[in-house]
């Protein structure tokens, strides 16, 4: 795959856990809920650290 669509797929990856992030901001969420959005919010990092990496790693290889 090629390296600018693995750093699209890295930049989806923080828009889609600062969504997550502010969504915690909401006074109505029930614990469960807030418990949720924090699990989808450390697996939203992980992906883009992985990511990241692995761009990194490509890079270094050119």
């Amino acid at each position: 795959m090629e390296i600018e669509k693995l750093m699209a797929c890295y930049c989806s990856a923080r828009e889609i856990q600062s969504f997550y992030t502010n969504c915690l901001n909401s006074d109505s969420l029930s614990p469960k809920e807030r418990d949720l959005l924090i699990t989808l919010i450390k697996n939203a990092s992980n992906s883009s650290t992985l990511l990241k990496e692995y761009c990194q790693i490509q890079a270094n290889e050119i």
